[in-house]
């Protein structure tokens, strides 16, 4: 069972930062949302 959950743990983490990743190229290629990012 902790097996089970660890796995789960560890798909929802990187799911989860696969979406902020996708997020932030999507709102640096939209002119209107590129202020809400800062420049580095």
């Amino acid at each position: 069972m902790k097996q089970v959950v660890e796995a789960n743990y560890k798909q929802i983490k990187a799911d989860v930062m696969q979406i902020v990743e996708n997020e932030i190229e999507r709102i640096k290629n939209d002119s209107t949302l590129q202020h809400l990012i800062q420049q580095e």
